[in-house]
This record gives structure tokens, sequence and C-alpha cells, in this order.
């Protein structure tokens, strides 16, 4: 199994109150009897977690969540599914982006729509080359896949040195310093990913 090298427990206090934050007052009420019932999550060595979201990643009209764990300067993405028995671990993906420790290093995580998952990660805070990236997981033919790539940047000390560039992988299309490029369609499994798959449409050098 995906998960036999990585330790079970229960984490409900913390998560669940996360998660349960995230909810207006009515969804709470309803859902707070699927949270209670949360399946364990996985355990690494000395694990942090450093952004909760939840949604209908495969839009089955159930409340599922995903789950960001640092991991030395790099970090783990847990994706859970919610099924009868409550929420169950589907897809765990290693270093899928880089953190940081201090404010304005760390990624985090954010529903969008039609179940859509963002991974925002960014360093807004260290040195004078600062970005922001964000990778945009759909769930696809019973996969999660990579959908679309985003990755901004500039220079403190040259306002006029910035660079821009948003791909839509599974259209091909996208769009580097105002100017439209087309690559051929792809469909990236987010166990397949790395970002090496768009650094040459996607890179400032």
């Amino acid at each position: 199994m995906l998960y036999e090298k990585y330790r079970f427990f229960n984490y409900r206090q913390g998560l669940e109150m996360k998660i349960l934050s995230k909810l207006n007052a009515k969804p709470m009420l309803c859902l707070s009897l699927l949270l209670m019932s949360i399946s364990p999550i996985i355990y690494a060595k000395n694990p942090k977690t450093i952004s909760v979201a939840t949604g209908d990643w495969n839009q089955d009209k159930r409340l599922d969540a995903a789950v960001l764990m640092k991991n030395k300067d790099m970090v783990e993405l847990y994706i859970f599914l919610a099924t009868k028995k409550g929420l169950q671990p589907f897809i765990y993906k290693k270093n899928i982006v880089w953190t940081g420790t201090m404010e304005g290093t760390e990624p985090y995580l954010k529903a969008k729509g039609r179940g859509s998952l963002l991974i925002n990660s960014e360093n807004d805070s260290v040195g004078r080359n600062r970005w922001q990236q964000t990778l945009t997981i759909s769930y696809r033919d019973k996969n999660f896949i990579v959908g679309g790539y985003t990755y901004n940047s500039y220079d403190t000390l040259d306002l006029k040195k910035t660079f821009e560039c948003d791909l839509n992988l599974l259209t091909g299309r996208g769009i580097k310093n105002k100017k439209a490029f087309k690559i051929t369609p792809q469909r990236i499994k987010l166990n397949n990913w790395t970002d090496e798959r768009v650094a040459k449409h996607c890179s400032d050098d």
C-alpha cells in the first residue's frame, strides 16, 4: 500500500479544529459528525501541520480535506476523500513545494471553485529575489492532477525586473510576460509532478 511505510495516529485534536474553524456556523453543525469520525492521519517524524483546506475535491457532495506538513525545508501534501466511514487518506505527495521558516515564506492551501485545490508557495520576505508560485490541483478520472501552474517574481532592488507566467497544462495555453504561448496539453498526475515539468516554459532565467 501507498502508506505502508508511514505510521498512523489519530490527529483529531488540532486538525478537526483547524478544519472546523474554516467552516461557517451552519456547515459546522451538519459536518461535525463527519469530522468526529475523521480517519487517522499519516504521522511523519516531527510533523508540523502548516495549512489545512476543505472542499469537495471529487465533486461527490461530501467534504474532503487536504493538509500540508513541513519536513525540513520542503512540504508534504496529504489529501483525504470523504467516505461513509469518514475522511480516508487518498494520496500523499512528498516534497511538493519549498518552505521557509519566516513569515512570508511558508506555503498554504486554498480551496477553489469546482473542487480545485491551490497550493501557494512564496518567498516574500528574504533577499532581493521575491517570488510566488501556485499549483492548481484537480481531480480527474479518479486521479489528482496538476492542471495549472503560475509563477511571478520581482527584484526588490530593480523593480523593473519582473517575471510573470501562467500556464494551463490541460489546454496547453499560457501567458509569459504578457505574451501568449502554447505547449502540448498535458495531464500530469500529482504523484509525477516536479517543477522541472514546466521549467523550460515558465523560467525567468
